[in-house]
C-alpha cells in the first residue's frame, strides 16, 4: 500500500513538474497578442500630460482611433484595451500606480465583467501572466489565482505544441502570413490601438457564451466603487462609458441591471448604453470588435461625448456631476 502511494505521489509530482517547466521555462513569443500589454504599460508610464487613458477590454483595442481622439481633443491618448479574457480587475489595478493628477481615465468594460466579477478566464489568465513575466502575481485575488492555476495545464500543452513545431530557434518567432488577420502584438500602433484589421475584410462574428440574465456581481460593484475612489484620490477624473458593440450583441449581452448597479454606487454611465451601439454591418470578428468604418464612427462619437461633458476643461467637476446625476435617477 505504501509503495502504491509513493508511486502515485511520484507520478503526480512529475506531472506537476512538467507542467511548471513548460509554463515557466518556454520562451515567450514576442509577437504574442498578449505581449502588447507590456508596450501599453510602458506608454502609460512615459506618456506626457495632458492625457486620456482608456481602460477596458478588446472593445477598446478594436474600437478606437486614438490618433483621431488625440488630434481632436489636444490630449495624449493611452489605449489600454486588450483582451476580455484577462478580465478588468488586473489592468485597472495595475494602471493605478501610473495615474497622475489631472489624468482623465475613461473606463469602458465589456458587460460580462459586471456579472462574472472581472477576474478573467482560465483559458487566458495563465497566458497573460506568462506574457507579462508573472508581474504582480502576489497581488492576484483568490479567483484570479484559481483561474491561473486551473489554466496551467492548457498553457503547458500549448507551449509543448510550440516546442514540438520548432525545428530551429527562430521557428518560435515565425512571421505571420499577410492578408489574413492574426492576433499579434505587432498589430498594435504606438498608442495602443489594434490597427492591423483596419485594412482586412471582416471575419465571421464569434457568438458570445455570456447571457445577460445573470445576476450582477456585488463584489465587483464594491470593488469598482473603491477603485474609482482610489483613482480620484490620485487626482484623476474618471468617466464611465458603455463599450461599443454591434446592436445584435448588445441585445444579447446587456440588461438594465448594469445601469441600476452603477447608479447605486454613484457612478452612472455618461451616456445611455444603447447610444454606443452600431449597426451589425460594422462588426469585425467578435461581439465587441468593429471594422475600420466602425472605428471611425465610434471615435467621433467618443470625441463628441467628451466634448459635451467639457472633460478637458472641467475634469475636476465631473465626478460630482456624476454622483448628482445618479442620485436624481434613484
Amino acid at each position: 500500500m505504501n509503495h502504491f502511494l509513493i508511486k502515485t505521489l511520484s507520478i503526480i509530482l512529475l506531472f506537476v513538474a512538467v507542467i511548471a517547466a513548460l509554463a515557466w521555462l518556454t520562451p515567450v513569443d514576442p509577437n504574442n497578442y498578449l505581449m502588447a500589454y507590456n508596450k501599453k504599460m510602458t506608454w502609460l508610464e512615459t506618456c506626457p500630460q495632458p492625457r486620456f487613458i482608456f481602460i477596458g477590454g478588446s472593445n477598446l483595442a478594436f474600437g478606437l482611433d486614438s490618433h483621431m481622439i488625440q488630434d481632436s481633443l489636444h490630449c495624449h491618448v493611452v489605449n489600454m484595451g486588450l483582451h476580455g479574457g484577462i478580465g478588468i480587475r488586473y489592468p485597472v489595478e495595475d494602471c493605478l500606480k501610473h495615474i497622475r493628477p489631472h489624468d482623465i481615465v475613461v473606463l469602458q468594460f465589456e458587460y460580462g465583467n459586471f456579472f462574472s466579477g472581472g477576474n478573467g478566464e482560465l483559458e487566458t489568465m495563465p497566458q497573460f501572466m506568462m506574457a507579462i513575466g508573472w508581474k504582480n502575481k502576489d497581488k492576484l485575488n483568490t479567483r484570479q489565482l484559481i483561474n491561473v492555476i486551473a489554466g496551467l495545464p492548457r498553457l503547458a500543452v500549448g507551449n509543448a505544441k510550440r516546442l514540438a513545431m520548432a525545428c530551429r530557434e527562430d521557428a518560435l518567432h515565425a512571421d505571420l502570413p499577410h492578408n489574413t488577420f492574426h492576433y499579434a502584438a505587432s498589430g498594435f500602433n504606438e498608442l495602443g490601438d489594434e490597427v492591423s484589421h483596419w485594412t482586412l475584410p471582416p471575419q465571421a462574428v464569434e457568438s458570445s457564451s455570456f447571457m445577460a440574465s445573470t445576476a450582477i456581481n456585488r463584489d465587483f460593484m464594491a470593488w469598482l466603487k473603491n477603485v474609482i475612489s482610489r483613482y480620484e484620490k490620485c487626482g484623476a477624473t474618471v468617466v464611465m462609458l458603455p463599450p461599443v458593440c454591434p446592436k445584435s450583441h448588445f441585445d444579447y449581452c446587456y440588461n438594465s441591471y448594469i445601469d441600476h448597479a452603477l447608479d447605486s454606487i454613484g457612478r452612472p454611465y455618461a451616456i445611455p448604453p444603447v447610444a454606443m451601439t452600431l449597426d451589425d454591418r460594422y462588426a469585425y470578428n467578435g461581439g465587441y470588435h468593429i471594422n475600420r468604418d466602425g472605428v471611425t464612427i465610434n471615435s467621433r462619437r467618443i470625441i463628441s461625448v467628451l466634448r459635451n461633458l467639457h472633460i478637458p476643461e472641467k475634469g475636476s467637476n465631473f465626478a460630482e456631476k456624476q454622483r448628482n446625476h445618479a442620485a436624481s435617477r434613484q
